[in-house]
Formats: structure tokens, C-alpha cells, sequence
């Protein structure tokens, strides 16, 4: 594993703490090489413990434009909402421009196709496509990353940035970032948490699972 994938391991104990420094040590080299930097980052409930600890540091916020990988099909006043969870412990607390996915008013596809539109305006391109300087990332157990699910159409989405994926498996839809973009960005950091994930990562290596496309570019957390 140490041969194939760039990664730092944490106990339990130290995992929040730690994976939120070496995430401020790495916003900070990037604030060192750009005047501004964009970041894009995931939801779900292991980060959010990350993004508190995260807010705590004295960082240039003011610099730093976040925007969402993925979102639930909700209202950003909804408990499942990315936006709102992370809106709460982080983006409240730091003096950032950040993005939400959802707006009032409009069809779930035609908030999709503005997202992608603030995205190839306010993120610099590098090879014709938008380039984010960081990008961090979660796992699913079946390893999914973003909202990119095994068997959907989004998979093989090769034009769009940003598509509505239908997940048949969950019943419903997402917006999420495409392989086209994720693969664009300047530096991808997952975290991993747990010894399932771990081993869904490894079998990654051999099984044709959507974290197999993003691993000659990852670098990981662990615990």
C-alpha cells in the first residue's frame, strides 16, 4: 500500500485533530503559491468534526473560495442538506465565499448546470478545464466517492462538470462533480476512516470501483 498510495496514518484518538492540521498545513502552502485558492469539499458526518477543528486556525479565509464535490437533493434548510451541516460548523465560523449547490426556485438540473456555470467562473483553468487547488474526499463501503455510485450514468459522463446523477440504489438523485473535474484539481485528499474503508480502498487497486479512477492522484488520511 505504501508503494502505490501517498497517505499518513492517525490513531482514533488523534484523528480529527490531526487530520485538521495537516489539512491547515496544506491550505497554507497553497495560500504561499496563489494570491487566491478555490476548494472543494465533501459532506457526510466524519468530516464535519474535521471542519470544526479546521475553522479554529488563523487562516487568510478571506482568500479561499469553497464550493460543494457533491449535494442531496434538498432544501439547504434541510437536516440532510450538505450546504446547511457544513454551513453550520464551518462556513459560519470563517470569513470565506462558499457555494451551495441547491437554490430556491429552480429545477434540480438547472441548479446543476449554474453550479457548473460559478464554477468556470470563479475557478482558474489549467488544460481547458476549471482546476481546483484542493479537493477533499470521503468513501463510501461500496466506494463511491463524490456522488459518483457504482453503475450510474454519471460514471462515464466525459463533457458535463457537474450532472445530476440518478442512484438507483439509493432511490434517488444527486448533483455531483464528474470525473473530468475531480481529475483536474491540483491536490486530492481523502479520508479514510475505519478498516472497512481501508479495505475497500485496497481491493480498489484490483476491482473496478469509482475510487479506482482518482487513485494515481490521491493523497490520504487515515485511520
Amino acid at each position: 500500500m505504501k508503494e502505490i498510495f501517498n497517505f499518513k496514518t492517525y490513531n482514533s484518538a488523534d484523528f480529527v485533530d490531526k487530520s485538521a492540521l495537516e489539512l491547515k498545513n496544506i491550505i497554507q502552502e497553497l495560500l504561499q503559491d496563489s494570491e487566491t485558492i478555490t476548494i472543494a469539499i465533501s459532506g457526510g458526518s466524519s468530516p464535519l468534526p474535521i471542519y470544526k477543528k479546521l475553522s479554529e486556525y488563523k487562516i487568510d479565509w478571506n482568500r479561499i473560495s469553497f464550493f460543494l464535490v457533491d449535494e442531496r437533493c434538498v432544501s439547504i434548510l434541510d437536516s440532510e442538506s450538505n450546504y446547511r451541516n457544513i454551513n453550520n460548523i464551518f462556513f459560519k465560523k470563517i470569513n470565506a465565499v462558499s457555494f451551495s449547490m441547491i437554490e430556491d426556485g429552480i429545477s434540480l438540473k438547472q441548479c446543476a448546470d449554474n453550479y457548473e456555470r460559478k464554477i468556470l467562473e470563479h475557478v482558474k483553468t489549467v488544460k481547458n478545464l476549471p482546476s481546483f487547488d484542493l479537493v477533499l474526499l470521503g468513501m463510501g463501503l461500496d466506494g463511491h466517492i463524490a456522488s459518483l455510485f457504482p453503475n450510474t450514468k454519471a460514471l462515464n459522463e466525459n463533457e458535463a462538470l457537474i450532472v445530476l446523477n440518478e442512484i438507483p440504489q439509493l432511490n434517488t438523485q444527486r448533483i455531483t462533480m464528474t470525473y473530468a473535474l475531480l481529475m483536474n484539481s491540483k491536490k486530492i485528499v481523502m479520508l479514510i476512516k475505519g478498516q472497512e474503508k481501508k479495505k475497500v480502498l485496497i481491493d480498489s487497486l484490483t476491482n473496478n470501483l469509482p475510487v479506482s479512477v482518482l487513485i494515481p492522484k490521491l493523497d490520504l488520511i487515515l485511520n
